[in-house]
């Protein structure tokens, strides 16, 4: 008997010792993979990962994976990148200068309150208040179905941007513009990058005219750059706070991302004596300018509240642009955004400059059956000029590669294909400018001539010299009668 309960005893710990460890003992990881083609289910299904989310307008999914998986997983012929789905957090936490300074109750006087253009809030929610209307909206935080905002920093950014003009409280830049909520972000203020790409994609599913992400990050993305440029190629304007991370000497590029993405208006904050604000990101991607010191908007329990960031200077440029495309209902909104720098008073050194960008952001208004640009020629203190709002042809430009990965030493054909988006037919003779940015910044940038046929092709050898990573294409198109276009298109080298 004694022999039977001692075999049945080390079987038994044998059995332990052996068995695997259960799912739920097993490390995970929370991450994005970016697909080359369309998503491909089985290859998660393949590396033992549970797919969170997909998205529509990008090739990629959010994923729960086992941590061990993750280096199979980025060996697949079909996988772009994988990326942990790490948190984005509120680029700022705690009036009327603001609103004056952006020459907005001038644009009202023309009749400009935003009238017909939706613009997605992307951020903490928006709560209720008596002075600020919702128009819709949706949650992609885990934890709630609501999109009511359970932080203050959401409904801030909605109240600058679209705050009645009812004689009550205060007013926001565009106050007929109709808000939608899109919750990303939770009580603390931080959300997953998935969430975020969800909510863009959802804001392109419902046709947003604007999208508004005070919020930004220090880490690079696949997929949200791939979601935020679909946005803008599909005629989205996108605005981020560039971030907080300024440096008080001004010095260094500390624009974040996706602010830094070309895609994006990268919206710095300025005081009301339109000074910086120490705390300012600055940098060669930092686009314009906007009120971001001691705002006062709406807060939570229908209350005020004062807060400074380059969280509230984006909405400031998110309301000005519902102003310039109501004002402007045919434009694209290249055409939108290129009005935008143009008009904006240039602050600090002549031109574009790392602390400033193009300067402080104005509205537009009419007189004399024409839109005046509040931009002096030469000092703050000089007269306007008038600024004729002269409609350029828009072009439209594919940029192509054979593959997108690519082993060291293997030669890149990159070609480009320039057209009219009206009228479909190649523009030839356009200049185009190749630039291309490795993992550690720009390395070169090639120039070409569209032929006939609207194509161009460029030569990238590549040599051990270059760093392993992302690399990223941008063309810029430059032709007579036609706006400035952009495209971009990243590949990988290995």
């Amino acid at each position: 008997m004694k022999k039977v309960l001692y075999s049945i005893f080390v079987s038994f710990l044998i059995f332990s010792i052996f068995t695997p460890v259960s799912k739920a003992e097993m490390k995970t990881d929370k991450v994005i993979v970016v697909f080359k083609d369309k998503i491909d289910k089985k290859t998660i299904d393949h590396v033992n990962g549970k797919i969170d989310q997909s998205f529509h307008n990008v090739s990629a999914v959010s994923v729960k994976i086992p941590s061990e998986d993750i280096a199979s997983l980025k060996k697949r012929k079909n996988v772009l990148a994988v990326e942990q789905d790490h948190k984005v957090k509120i680029a700022g936490q705690w009036t009327d200068w603001a609103i004056k300074d952006v020459k907005a109750p001038l644009a009202w006087k023309s009749n400009y309150t935003g009238k017909g253009i939706k613009v997605a809030v992307l951020d903490t929610g928006i709560s209720k208040h008596d002075d600020i209307h919702v128009a819709g909206g949706v949650s992609f935080a885990s934890y709630t179905k609501s999109y009511s905002d359970d932080n203050g920093h959401g409904t801030h950014v909605a109240g600058i941007i679209g705050a009645k003009n009812n004689d009550i409280g205060i007013v926001g830049v565009a106050p007929d513009a109709s808000l939608f909520a899109v919750k990303v972000l939770d009580s603390d203020g931080t959300g997953y990058l998935s969430d975020i790409i969800s909510g863009i994609d959802w804001s392109i599913k419902n046709h947003m005219d604007i999208i508004n992400l005070s919020f930004g990050t220090k880490e690079k993305s696949v997929a949200l750059k791939q979601i935020v440029d679909e946005a803008y190629n599909k005629g989205i304007l996108v605005v981020a706070a560039a971030g907080n991370g300024g440096n008080t000497s001004g010095t260094g590029d500390t624009v974040q991302f996706p602010a830094k993405y070309h895609s994006v208006i990268a919206v710095g904050a300025v005081d009301h004596k339109n000074q910086r604000g120490t705390f300012s990101a600055t940098g060669a991607g930092l686009e314009v300018v906007a009120p971001g010191v001691n705002v006062l908007s709406f807060y939570l329990n229908n209350e005020y509240a004062y807060m400074s960031g380059t969280s509230m200077a984006a909405p400031f440029v998110s309301g000005t642009l519902a102003l310039l495309k109501q004002a402007n209902p045919r434009l694209s909104n290249i055409q939108l955004r290129e009005i935008l720098d143009n008009q904006a008073i240039d602050l600090g050194k002549k031109g574009k400059d790392y602390l400033y960008g193009y300067g402080l952001i104005q509205a537009p208004y009419i007189s004399t059956s024409q839109v005046h640009s509040t931009k002096p020629k030469k000092t703050m203190a000089g007269t306007s000029k008038k600024l004729k709002m002269e409609s350029k042809k828009v072009t439209s430009i594919i940029i192509s590669t054979h593959k997108t990965v690519y082993r060291m030493g293997n030669t890149v054909w990159i070609t480009t294909k320039v057209t009219d988006k009206e009228t479909k037919k190649p523009i030839s003779k356009a200049n185009i400018t190749l630039s291309i940015y490795s993992p550690k910044g720009k390395i070169k940038s090639i120039h070409a001539t569209a032929n006939a046929n609207g194509f161009a092709s460029f030569k990238l050898v590549t040599t051990r010299d270059y760093p392993k990573g992302y690399y990223r294409l941008k063309t810029t198109i430059k032709k007579a009668g036609y706006n400035t276009g952009y495209s971009t298109k990243t590949i990988k080298l290995h």
